[in-house]
């Protein structure tokens, strides 16, 4: 620069013309940075953004719907790659959780048991039946523990969950506990992160969360003491969504239109960290009587997010809202998104990337892209074509 400066005294032509030459070499190298760097975060953007499948279970017919959502890079296809054949009507659905294997259950009809359908997945995502097993009593919930060894049932009619064991191939073996929780409106069960408790949260006018230790040798189940963590009157707790590695667990519900974060102590009972809310209700909550309902909860497999689903049957307010998980394990509301008429399940992408909901009076599955500071981007829309109420995911790189 100084000898092209001291070269300007003696030239003032030549000067502006090397001044002029060396501005637009400077312009050229800062575009082509500027490009290389927005490559650069692009590719960061899209790294470990990956492929995935949906099975969903046929609100109306006796099959299973296999979908293939393929992102790719600010884009994203969904398409429904085909069908399954079941034994009869599925209702609940739940992934093993290291295994390429799910398991469907068939509620049964008169006479005939509820069934539990292993399938597995092969290579090229399709689906192949590996067991039908007679189950003992009535099932809604499902889900594995978190070794995949026993698989585990509530019912909402009936007020009980199950405990059932695993064989090796994933098909459901026998029954190794019964627990009757309540009446009815036993919503869901599902084990703690490290597999030594479960909890059973109860909606409506049987409100309660009960406690229980979990062994995961053998399955067996013992209630805690005290039984229930007695949440907030009509608060009505429904599905369970855990912290994927500190204590701490999340509860949508139902009646209230919010979220509960509770902190897991080490003798397993739950202590009360935050009840957040959404919006509130247009009118007491009367049983029988359908109005606005929280439904599904779903955590990122980092921890940073937490997603709840408002369900409103006779108005507008369908939504997801987003909550960012703070240190302490408290709820920081993000954003809301409105969302189809009737959102039932969450599910998020195994790489974090996406929020799949599905909009069940709408016949539609929405996939929403997860912004860095977890609020929604505008979704890509499947119909379904039948109402879809359950679903699980499963990584294409796993296959």
């Amino acid at each position: 620069m100084k000898k092209m400066l001291s070269s300007c005294v003696r030239n003032k032509r030549n000067c502006k013309v090397r001044i002029l030459h060396h501005s637009i070499g400077s312009v050229v190298l800062f575009v082509w940075g500027v490009v290389a760097l927005s490559l650069g975060l692009h590719a960061a953007a899209n790294e470990g953004v990956h492929p995935f499948d949906v099975y969903a279970v046929d609100g109306a017919g006796e099959q299973l719907l296999h979908i293939a959502v393929r992102p790719n890079r600010n884009q994203i296809q969904v398409t429904q790659e085909g069908v399954v054949a079941m034994p009869g009507k599925p209702h609940g659905i739940a992934k093993h959780p290291t295994q390429s294997v799910f398991i469907a259950t068939l509620p049964g009809q008169g006479t005939e048991s509820p069934r539990a359908v292993t399938l597995r997945i092969g290579d090229d995502g399709t689906l192949s039946i590996v067991g039908v097993s007679d189950l003992q009593d009535s099932t809604g919930y499902t889900s594995f523990d978190r070794t995949g060894g026993y698989f585990l049932t509530s019912s909402y009619h009936d007020g009980h969950f199950d405990v059932y064991q695993v064989k090796p191939d994933g098909v459901v073996g026998e029954r190794v506990s019964h627990q009757q929780v309540a009446e009815k409106y036993a919503h869901s069960v599902l084990t703690t992160s490290d597999n030594r408790f479960l909890y059973v949260p109860c909606v409506k006018e049987f409100n309660a969360i009960f406690q229980y230790s979990f062994d995961g040798q053998t399955g067996n189940v013992l209630p805690l003491e005290p039984f229930d963590a007695k949440p907030p009157h009509m608060f009505g707790p429904r599905h369970i969504a855990y912290h994927p590695d500190r204590p701490y667990v999340y509860f949508s519900n139902e009646q209230q239109l919010g979220v509960s974060a509770y902190r897991i102590e080490e003798d397993g009972q739950l202590a009360a960290l935050q009840h957040a809310t959404t919006i509130p209700r247009r009118s007491p909550y009367t049983a029988g009587v359908r109005d606005m309902h929280a439904s599904d909860v779903a955590v990122t497999g980092d921890g940073k997010f937490l997603f709840l689903a408002l369900r409103d049957f006779v108005g507008d307010e369908d939504s997801v809202f987003m909550f960012r998980v703070v240190e302490d394990g408290r709820l920081s509301l993000v954003s809301r998104k409105r969302v189809g008429d009737i959102p039932w399940c969450l599910r998020v992408s195994p790489s974090d990337s996406h929020l799949l909901v599905s909009e069940s009076r709408d016949k539609t599955l929405a996939v929403f892209p997860i912004h860095p500071d977890g609020s929604l981007g505008d979704a890509v829309r499947m119909d379904w074509g039948t109402e879809v109420r359950n679903m699980v995911v499963h990584p294409l790189s796993a296959k």
